[in-house]
């Protein structure tokens, strides 16, 4: 008896969809969807396109947002799609793969495709809209709906501003900007020190007056570089550290580096798989205006 209701339940609702370790199911002829599911990875990312109510030039549009979303935020148009057989991939060819893996500079990728990741996204396509979710540790922490007229619009304005938008530079002396790199000698030491505690310790802190949301100069960010008052740019993004600085497990010597300052150089030669905007979210203040 307790075997048929719950049948009757699933053909009741074919579409019903279970969440179990990361996977999706879909209750038709208990057929896994894993083939109805594309997963764009990265260590510390995973992006999760369901193809259910979606036509093949839906699922392109999505992908291209997914792949917008990181050469904005990399400041690159170098990027590889990759087939678990190390093959590389077109757009279209990326749709019919159930894992294709990401590749770009500054960005791991160990092809792990098991391991929960820090950061997912899904994309439902439904009725000429998208509802993208967002997770962080397995936990859901956004939930919004764009339509794909919305998307279109984004990735054309991107795409007719992506050679400005990656060749600008600041309108001053490079050279002073950008934090000066380190001896790889150095770099292998990794040395830590005594800090106030965790990262986790850190996220929790209380931010007070945080400046306003808006596009700095190069000439504004390099102003705030003594301690007290330290904001960097990572990945054309502007952030006020100093918070962190009591808990940064390098000590504060070596934030100083990227002080008043582009860190993303010297940032890729400590940390070229972390993603800091993860951790550094909440001390995100705009973005550097070139």
């Amino acid at each position: 008896m307790i075997m048929f209701r719950f049948t009757k339940q699933i053909n009741q609702n074919q579409e019903l969809f279970l969440k179990f370790q990361n996977k999706y199911f879909i209750q038709d002829c208990n057929l896994l969807m894993e083939d109805k599911i594309t997963s764009i990875i990265t260590d510390d990312r995973i992006d999760e396109i369901l193809h259910l109510n979606a036509t093949k030039e839906e699922l392109l549009v999505i992908l291209n947002y997914i792949i917008m979303d990181y050469k904005k935020f990399q400041m690159t148009d170098k990027i590889l799609l990759q087939s678990q057989k190390m093959q590389k991939l077109t757009l279209e060819e990326c749709i019919a793969n159930r894992f294709v893996y990401l590749f770009v500079p500054g960005v791991k990728n160990s092809m792990d495709s098991n391991s929960q990741k820090e950061v997912r996204y899904t994309y439902e396509p439904k009725d000429g809209k998208i509802c993208k979710e967002k997770y962080r540790n397995g936990r859901k922490t956004e939930s919004t709906e764009i339509t794909f007229e919305q998307i279109n619009k984004m990735l054309s304005s991107f795409n007719q501003s992506t050679g400005v938008f990656l060749s600008s530079k600041p309108n001053f002396a490079e050279s002073k900007f950008i934090a000066p790199l380190l001896p790889q000698e150095e770099v292998a030491k990794r040395e830590k020190v005594q800090v106030k505690g965790g990262q986790m310790l850190y996220v929790q802190q209380p931010r007070k007056n945080r400046p306003a949301f808006r596009n700095y100069t190069a000439e504004e960010v390099s102003k705030h570089n003594k301690p007290g008052d330290v904001w960097t740019v990572l990945n054309g993004k502007v952030y006020d550290i100093t918070l962190y600085m009591d808990y940064h497990p390098g000590g504060v010597e070596k934030l100083m580096l990227g002080a008043g300052k582009d860190c993303t150089k010297l940032f890729n030669q400590f940390h070229s798989w972390v993603n800091g905007h993860a951790f550094l979210e909440q001390d995100y203040i705009g973005n550097l205006k070139h």
